[in-house]
């Protein structure tokens, strides 16, 4: 456990030592992370590292939206007795849960700090592993790269999270992701943040291999297992009965309308990280220590 010295120094580096673009340094200013998500609630994979940032040292961290989330219907089936409204019924389902899943989306971002919302209003299709069904046939992809880029170039952000875009996962992340990488890889070299690719896992899994996806050079990265990663096992307070895994839930539980990620409570022990090829190879450095200051725990033994 860190003494109370070395808390009050992390947040202090912290705070001071991110400035805008990977070369310049500007005491004072707090460190800014945007996520690129596809739809409300993919935010939970990296929801003890969001907070930690916001939280526990005084970041900012915004969200950026894709979709409103409408093909969650099938799973609401809960959230209907729960809103006092028909979300099953796909016609119904579709009309009324792009406003709750905002708010469900506001709520959750309660729990973890998050100061701006932006949503890009994009059809939530199906579930899918190819990418190229959001790509291609269902999003406006121009609409989405121009609210993107505008979000990106306003900000003056340190970091840019994604979910990793590894074959296994919903093609919607995956399009979402490879934006992300794209619009970020078009930025100013001296303005580009750091964007980094973020899978959850449990500890008892075999290590997580990642080599990029398909032929998407933006993909591939530094190194074939993670870079960084956030211990949601970390146990303090009294007894040291609690551990991250509380902010989690509480977040997660937030997202009521859809039940399939409400079934996923108290899953993933480790917020694992991929640092891109594309990325400031000098920006390694500061990302290392950025998570070297999260992984502090600034709550005295009890």
């Amino acid at each position: 456990m860190p003494s109370a010295s070395r808390i009050i120094a992390t947040s202090i580096f912290l705070l001071s030592l991110f400035g805008r673009g990977l070369g310049q340094v500007q005491a004072g200013q707090p460190l800014r992370a945007l996520v690129v998500i596809a739809h409300p609630d993919d935010e939970s994979v990296l929801a003890v590292t969001l907070y930690k940032i916001a939280k526990e040292h005084h970041g900012m961290v915004d969200l950026f939206v894709i979709t409103d989330g409408e093909a969650g219907f099938k799973y609401s089936t809960l959230a209907e007795t729960y809103y006092n409204c028909r979300l099953t019924d796909e016609v119904s389902g579709r009309k009324r849960l792009p406003a709750i899943r905002r708010r469900e989306l506001k709520r959750a971002g309660d729990v973890l700090g998050v100061s701006h919302y932006y949503f890009a209003h994009q059809r939530d299709d199906k579930y899918c592993t190819d990418e190229k069904d959001a790509l291609d046939s269902c999003w406006d992809v121009q609409v989405v790269k121009s609210k993107l880029a505008a979000v990106l170039r306003r900000g003056h952000y340190d970091f840019v999270f994604c979910l990793l875009p590894d074959s296994g996962e919903h093609g919607a992340h995956k399009a979402a992701s490879l934006l992300a990488l794209e619009e970020v890889a078009d930025m100013q070299p001296g303005q580009r943040p750091v964007i980094l690719g973020a899978m959850i896992v449990d500890k008892r899994d075999s290590l997580e291999r990642f080599g990029g996806y398909l032929t998407y050079a933006s993909t591939i990265p530094v190194s074939d297992t993670a870079s960084f990663k956030i211990d949601r096992t970390t146990h303090f307070s009294y007894n040291n009965r609690l551990d991250y895994k509380v902010i989690a839930n509480w977040e997660l539980a937030e997202h009521k309308s859809q039940g399939a990620t409400q079934m996923t409570m108290n899953e993933g022990d480790l917020e694992e990280f991929w640092y891109f090829n594309q990325d400031n190879p000098g920006g390694i450095g500061r990302t290392r220590q950025l998570f070297a200051v999260l992984q502090t725990t600034p709550y005295a033994v009890k």
